[in-house]
């Protein structure tokens, strides 16, 4: 009599017309983003877009390509910062390419990058957890109001795509379970630099590889030994990266401090409640504002006390979790934040909601789990809660597209939010000088200069606005935009111009002449020397 065979028998193999079960999801989630998304795409251009795309040569003229790699994002103006984003001028370029100057594209674009990321966060997520945690953790980003401001904005387009690096990196690392090979590791290491190339922020995938491995795979510590060879080798491309960068930029960070100089304990409080100030943004994304007005904390107060328990919450639920879900969620969520905290290296933006985009990733599947936790408690009520989030969410989104359909729209609701804002009042000088309402421009000019007067620019631009109306106003704002900037030729010819016009030929050749010792070429001063020096003879 023959043994029974005690293997179990083979499930049937799928049919090849039988649908997978994430094909349904997927369809959803991008129905999601196409929903909420849709009134952006007939925005205009916005901000920096009208200067990144519009106004910059090296998008239009694929020969000026190597000149991406070896200048910063606003080297083609002449200023310095700490910038090096050289593939998201190539992007830039190719939509230019293909679609010209059409606003349109640039945001089709964005819409469809976020709506692939929202799926590669619900494939990642799906490996990670359950299914229904999977889709309500990619709902929940697809519909995040935080994430307007990136998706909306054109100039945002490296936070969207450090974090579309990211998740192709970590699922692509999640699918295997014994170590890489070499060409598997040299795809992760361009993957790698790809994402630096965007942004900064893409440095950040490499502690984020380290903990996919320490939390997810189980490895703890011994995940650098498991993968030695591929840190090995994205710290090689690291350096690759620094090199390129000190060579197009001048320097590692050549603009540090240059708009806020902070003492020490300025920087380290104002660091405490800058992090608390995104988490809070996560939880509750209200209030959504293009330009949120900076202020140092430098004594303690009330927002000080609270952010250091927000933050000391944040650390014992870290070190106490014992789901791997949870806490590579807040591993994820810190690690790309703090990039974000170099106060004194960014621009007159210190807090951005752009910034939260990637770290968001982690926090929509740490709500996820949460929701499927209460869920399996209390179904009735946790779907009637998600189904009014995501509504309520997707309402908020799809207002606050509208705030981005131009630059007039965009300036004149951030001055309603931020009205103490010099940036922003300044931007909105300039949107009614380009409607020719110069009356308002000047307004909103002294306004910049009140609200910002160490800065020279805004000066010099009410300058301008005062010359037709009041020259001699004119002249006390050139006179202190040249004081503010001594060593700037261009000062010192605007008020030699000021000078002139009100009739002080002596003093006008006076600022004339310091302006030709600074800059002889300059063919202004020059001009306006020869002119106030007749004269005077």
């Amino acid at each position: 009599m023959a043994k029974r065979n005690r293997r179990q028998p083979r499930p049937p193999a799928p049919k090849s017309n039988e649908r997978p079960d994430w094909l349904p999801h997927v369809a959803i989630l991008s129905l999601l983003v196409i929903v909420v998304y849709a009134n952006a795409i007939s925005n205009g251009f916005a901000a920096d877009d009208n200067w990144q795309l519009l106004k910059n040569p090296f998008v239009t003229d694929p020969a000026d390509l190597p000149k991406l790699f070896g200048s910063g994002v606003w080297s083609f103006l002449g200023a310095k910062s700490n910038f090096y984003r050289p593939l998201q001028f190539v992007v830039y370029m190719l939509v230019y390419e293909l679609a010209g100057f059409r606003a349109p594209a640039f945001h089709l674009l964005m819409v469809w990058l976020h709506a692939v990321n929202t799926v590669l966060l619900y494939f990642l997520v799906r490996r990670l957890a359950s299914g229904r945690v999977a889709i309500a953790a990619a709902a929940l980003f697809a519909v995040h109001p935080i994430h307007t401001e990136a998706v909306d904005w054109i100039a945002a387009l490296p936070d969207v795509m450090v974090t579309l690096l990211a998740l192709i990196g970590i699922l692509w690392l999640a699918r295997r379970t014994s170590p890489l090979e070499p060409l598997q590791i040299a795809g992760h290491c361009g993957l790698y630099l790809l994402a630096m190339l965007f942004k900064e922020t893409g440095v950040m995938i490499l502690p984020l590889y380290f903990g996919f491995g320490f939390f997810c795979a189980g490895r703890r510590w011994k995940e650098f030994r498991f993968h030695a060879r591929l840190y090995a080798g994205m710290v090689a491309v690291l350096a690759v990266y620094l090199v390129m960068r000190r060579a197009a930029l001048g320097g590692l960070a050549p603009a540090q401090q240059m708009y806020f100089h902070l003492k020490p304990v300025e920087f380290v409080f104002s660091v405490v409640v800058t992090a608390a100030q995104y988490l809070a943004h996560l939880l509750f994304p209200v209030n959504l504002n293009y330009s949120h007005v900076f202020h140092p904390t430098g004594s303690i107060t009330l927002v000080l006390v609270a952010s250091l328990v927000a933050l000391a919450a944040v650390a014992v639920g870290f070190f106490r979790v014992r789901t791997a879900l949870i806490a590579y969620g807040i591993f994820w969520v810190v690690v790309t934040i703090v990039p974000t905290l170099n106060i004194t290296g960014l621009g007159p933006n210190v807090f951005a909601e752009r910034y939260l985009y990637l770290p968001s990733a982690g926090f929509c599947w740490i709500a996820a789990w949460a929701w499927d936790w209460w869920a399996t408690r209390q179904a009735s009520w946790a779907k009637a809660a998600a189904a009014v989030l995501l509504v309520a969410c997707a309402g908020e989104a799809m207002s606050r597209n509208g705030d981005w359909r131009d630059d007039f729209t965009l300036f004149q609701k951030t001055a309603q939010q931020s009205p103490t804002s010099a940036f922003v009042q300044d931007g909105l000088a300039a949107q009614y000088v380009a409607r020719q309402n110069y009356h308002a421009a000047i307004q909103h000019e002294r306004l910049a200069v009140q609200y910002q007067p160490d800065m020279a620019i805004y000066r010099t631009k009410l300058g301008y606005l005062l010359m037709t109306k009041d020259p001699r106003t004119a002249v006390a704002e050139f006179r202190k935009a040249a004081e503010l900037e001594p060593s700037a030729a261009q000062g010192h010819t605007d008020l030699g111009m000021a000078l002139e016009s009100t009739g002080e030929a002596s003093q006008a050749a006076d600022e004339y002449k310091k302006a030709l010792e600074l800059q002889p070429q300059d063919r202004d001063a020059n001009e306006g020397y020869r002119r106030v020096m007749s004269k005077l003879r």
